[in-house]
């Protein structure tokens, strides 16, 4: 009787093993064929007169206009990297390693500053600080007696202060755990010893934490390189271009044939670079063991009494929450009240009015909700189902390729999401979809978009699976149940609170998304934030506020759900 339920449970596992593979084949083959894509296109003449050529890199080698794309990124995403760590890791140490009071405020208003949009951030400070509409340059030139603007963002450094500002969110999230971690033994070592604060957080705190600093840069770096809110919306009008911007302005030209060829040699380039930064940030955390100090019921983390510094230490982090947050949310609503853009004053509050509101095409907005509310709905629902089979290659099966998987997996978020849509343009141009024609569908959107969260989608089934020991499917498959029941009433329902946090998360990050849709652009799959980005491209910025501030609102209350479900979760202490 044991060797028949062992032949049985065999034979469920072996049909199981099997159907989970095929469903990942499908997800991998098409990220591997998006990116062969590319590569293959930067050897082709055209996508319509396919000839092999090296006409596209000798051209790139020669582009001054690639060349300064290129400089233009490395400084952006440098600037970046600095501003994210002056901020976020300063604030992820107040927050778990003094006793700071009112963490719980900090950690909500810095994961909210997760889901605020890039774009709207950015949009912000264009009115704060832009040289010739900026009101902060327009109350300080009359005030100080000057001729030219004192502060201008339409630049690059500019553009990585906003950028940063807003991944100093990211670089708390990441940071805040390994610090919390941290067993304080060895500081209170070393003050025993007689060295000082700044001895200890520069021979102990800091070199305990470096491979959780290393990995949160080496991510922010990446996402840097990929970003294209801020790089469109302050750079793009003033020909400030960085690889996103380019690949959208050579493959969406205004005049002439778009330079596909070229496009997808520069992306080539973009990929193995991105490639380099992923595979030394996976060396980092396979490394991260050799730094780990907490063992046992001994540990207790040892809090800094911040004394008479709580009042800076606030200071400090107000000072971010006011500049990143507030003051661009409050310019933002400023503007959506004015015929045209003006700095505050008396005499500008006879022109507030809500005439923006009232004279929005709605129909073209709610075309943008209802495309967005589909893509919320169905990406991140795609994504999870995907990233699920994923992680049960990786964790349960005996498939020979689940490390393959699991890299596969992880391309999503080394290559820039702006490659991946251009690869799915250029495959919806060519023949090959001729008898399927997707070109301006959602459907696209949809897929590209599943496919770029399936890294960060299996990073949270990898973690919930793990936990589960898989005796609880072998007693399953043993007392005869199916696969796909030991999936639908196991492992499902087990999963489920990790299923809902990733959604919420994926849905909310959608909810944003400007990259994919705007690269992917037709009139039939406009999205929100596609609609806010053409009315700002075509100078109707007090519309485009209108329409950002709508936005802000509709998303506030599934912000406000994940945050109640992160803290019952005690994801936010």
């Amino acid at each position: 009787m044991r060797a028949l339920l062992s032949s049985t449970a065999a034979r469920s596992y072996g049909v199981m093993a099997a159907s989970m593979g095929l469903l990942a084949f499908v997800p991998a083959l098409m990220i591997i064929l998006l990116l062969l894509r590319v590569f293959w296109l930067s050897f082709e003449t055209s996508i319509f007169d396919p000839q092999l050529t090296l006409a596209n890199y000798l051209a790139l080698y020669s582009d001054r206009f690639a060349y300064g794309a290129l400089l233009n990124t490395m400084g952006f995403s440098l600037v970046t990297l600095i501003i994210s760590f002056l901020f976020g890791v300063p604030i992820a140490w107040l927050t778990e390693r003094t006793d700071i009071s009112g963490r719980s405020i900090i950690y909500v208003m810095m994961t909210i500053g997760v889901f605020i949009p890039s774009f709207f951030t950015a949009m912000g400070w264009i009115f704060l600080f832009h040289p010739r509409i900026g009101a902060v340059n327009n109350w300080i030139k009359p005030l100080l007696g000057l001729s030219e603007a004192p502060f201008s963002i339409i630049n690059i450094p500019g553009m990585g202060l906003v950028q940063g500002m807003g991944l100093a969110s990211v670089v708390f999230l990441l940071t805040s755990g390994s610090l919390r971690a941290m067993d304080s033994r060895l500081e209170e070592t070393a003050q025993m010893s007689g060295a000082g604060f700044w001895a200890v957080m520069g021979r102990i705190t800091l070199p305990l934490a470096w491979p959780g600093l290393l990995a949160a840069g080496l991510y922010v770096f990446t996402i840097a390189i990929g970003a294209f809110d801020v790089p469109l919306v302050i750079g793009l009008s003033n020909r400030l271009y960085t690889f996103s911007t380019y690949l959208y302005v050579m493959s969406n030209p205004l005049n002439g044939v778009p330079k596909h060829g070229l496009v997808a040699a520069f992306a080539c380039f973009m990929i193995i670079l991105a490639l380099l930064l992923s595979w030394w940030y996976s060396s980092v955390l396979n490394q991260s063991r050799k730094y780990q100090v907490v063992s046992g019921k001994a540990y207790q983390p040892r809090l800094v009494k911040l004394g008479v510094c709580r009042w800076l230490a606030w200071s400090f982090i107000a000072f971010y929450i006011l500049a990143s947050k507030i003051m661009p949310l409050l310019m933002m609503i400023w503007a959506s009240l004015l015929p045209y853009f003006q700095a505050p004053s008396v005499t500008s509050l006879a022109n507030v009015s809500l005439r923006n509101f009232m004279r929005l095409d709605w129909s073209l907005v709610l075309i943008g909700l209802k495309n967005t509310l589909i893509l919320m709905i169905v990406s991140p629902a795609i994504a999870l189902a995907m990233s699920l089979v994923f992680s049960w290659i990786v964790l349960r099966s005996r498939n020979r390729f689940k490390l393959i998987f699991d890299f596969i997996a992880f391309l999503p978020h080394a290559v820039p999401s702006a490659v991946f849509a251009f690869a799915m343009l250029v495959i919806s141009l060519s023949s090959v979809l001729e008898f399927i024609d997707l070109s301006g569908s959602i459907i696209l959107i949809v897929v590209v978009l599943s496919l770029t969260m399936l890294s960060f989608g299996t990073r949270i089934t990898n973690g919930a699976l793990i936990q589960l020991h898989p005796e609880l499917e072998e007693a399953a498959h043993m007392s005869g149940a199916s696969g796909w029941t030991v999936a639908w009433r196991i492992l499902i329902p087990l999963l489920k609170p990790s299923l809902l946090f990733g959604w919420l998360w994926m849905a909310l990050l959608t909810f944003r998304e400007l990259t994919i849709p705007t690269v992917l652009f037709s009139a039939d799959n406009i999205t929100f934030s596609v609609v806010t980005w053409s009315l700002w491209n075509g100078g109707s910025l007090p519309a485009a506020a209108a329409v950002n501030l709508i936005m802000i609102t509709m998303i506030s209350p599934l912000v406000i759900i994940y945050l109640h479900y992160a803290a019952r979760s005690r994801m936010i202490s």
